[in-house]
């Protein structure tokens, strides 16, 4: 009895000890998986942060968007190497108003058919007139245009006394307000694109006038219609950049159409190696009333597309 009591209480004392070993074996076990764990994330979250402070202000390099957004301006309002400082690059909104253009043509015969037309017209350019064909229900047929109405009644009266009918018909551009936001420098430019043409055209009659009175030589006349090709390419030229990010503006379209549509006209009377002073004011005549025609168009366009506000 006594030696298997004592047994016993042996078996309970093992125990114990081998419970308490186990206790303080997950204990140690324990705090050091947490300690290792700690240790981890404290190693990971180091390299994290030391990542990103290294490439902290890249941005995407694979995509190449920046921190910081900036709104670049479109080509044609930044000149080639210029800075991209935004404070450097502002947009104004100016009014741009087109006076109506008047152009009084002298109008020798209106022809139900185009063949007869253009018999008349061949027999008109021979004696230096226009010739100019304007298909308007009927075939007019047109030998000179003035700006002032008062130039074309004295011709019309003139015209009379020889003998000859003839009716002043009316090519009438109205007026436009245009309202242009671009920085400074490109509103200027496309103000001074409009006043350039209108004024050159004009002087087509200055210089049909001096060459039918012989004021001005055939050569003489070749060398202004020159200069004036070379300031008409380069304002088109100026043109075409600002529609290469405005392919769809029907303004700076139909005024580059003006442009070169009046180059190639002027260029053809520049091929042509004629002396004759009739030949030439014929051409120029022709070419006066067909631009201001193109005009009238291209305005016409222009107040359609806003509903009609023309003067």
């Amino acid at each position: 009895m006594r030696y298997s009591r004592l047994k016993r209480r042996k078996r309970n004392r093992y125990t114990w000890i081998v419970f308490l070993g186990l206790l303080l074996f997950l204990v140690v076990y324990i705090g050091s998986a947490s300690a290792a764990g700690n240790f981890i994330s404290r190693l990971i979250t180091s390299f994290l942060n030391n990542f990103t402070s290294a490439n902290s202000g890249k941005g995407d390099a694979s995509i190449g968007v920046p921190d910081t957004q900036l709104t670049v301006p479109d080509k044609a309002d930044t000149a080639p190497n210029e800075s991209l400082d935004k404070g450097n690059i502002q947009k104004v909104t100016e009014q741009l108003d087109i006076v109506p253009f008047n152009l009084y043509t002298i109008q020798l015969g209106a022809f139900s058919s185009k063949e007869n037309a253009e018999m008349a017209a061949s027999e008109l350019r021979a004696k230096g007139g226009a010739g100019y064909i304007l298909n308007d229900k009927y075939f007019r047929l047109l030998a000179m245009g003035y700006a002032s109405e008062g130039d074309a009644q004295k011709v019309k009266q003139q015209l009379q006394k020889e003998g000859i009918e003839s009716q002043i018909y009316l090519i009438s551009a109205s007026g436009v307000k245009l309202e242009i936001t671009a920085v400074a420098d490109k509103v200027n430019s496309i103000k001074s694109a409009f006043s350039i043409w209108i004024d050159k055209v004009k002087a087509l009659e200055d210089m049909v006038k001096k060459l039918d009175t012989s004021a001005i030589s055939v050569e003489d006349a070749k060398k202004v219609l020159k200069a004036t090709v070379e300031e008409f390419n380069s304002t088109l030229e100026q043109l075409k950049t600002y529609l290469v990010t405005q392919e769809s503006n029907p303004i700076l379209t139909g005024l580059q159409n003006l442009y070169q549509n009046c180059i190639e006209s002027l260029n053809g009377i520049l091929a042509e190696n004629v002396a004759d002073r009739v030949a030439t004011s014929s051409k120029i005549k022709y070419t006066y009333i067909d631009m201001v025609y193109r005009y009238k168009q291209y305005i016409d366009n222009i107040t359609s597309e806003q509903g009609g506000t023309g003067n």
